[in-house]
């Protein structure tokens, strides 16, 4: 499978290339009054409010830094009204190649009210996340991050 390996923090993710809808620098956003401290913010996506969730605050209780580096990495996300955009914003996108899993573990990072940020998998280089960018969004959340607000999804 190819993915786009991503990094926050300490830990590495493998977003499947299929979900991919572009990479963008690090925009500023407009915080989102009384969202999840994950949520980093919204920001208008070829004319769409895009929820963006911050996977350093995930995986460290710390923010993104911000750095040159940073980018967000905007994703398709199935919801009720059908696919819209997603952000996730990481320290570093490191590279798009073929994922090439030496091993598979079920441990799953997930709050119990956050995102599900998938298995971990082992590759060459150590064990990194293999998100399903469709359980990103937890249940809880999905018509509060994703209801139409300023444009149809991509």
């Amino acid at each position: 499978m190819l993915c786009l390996f991503v990094s926050a923090g300490t830990e590495r993710f493998a977003v499947p290339a299929a979900a991919v809808i572009e990479v963008v620098p690090a925009v500023r956003l407009h915080p989102l009054a009384g969202g999840p401290r994950w949520v980093a913010g919204v920001f208008v996506f070829r004319g769409a409010v895009t929820p963006v969730l911050d996977l350093n605050q995930l995986v460290t209780g710390t923010a993104c830094p911000d750095k040159l580096s940073a980018r967000i990495v905007v994703v398709g996300h199935a919801t009720d009204d059908g696919p819209a955009p997603l952000g996730l914003l990481a320290e570093r996108v490191t590279e798009l190649k073929p994922l090439a899993a030496t091993g598979a573990g079920s441990a799953r990072r997930q709050e119990t009210d956050g995102p599900d940020l998938g298995p971990l998998v082992a590759d060459a280089d150590g064990m990194l996340r293999l998100p399903d960018v469709s359980r990103l969004v937890p249940a809880a959340y999905r018509s509060a991050l994703f209801a139409r607000r300023g444009g149809p999804a991509p």
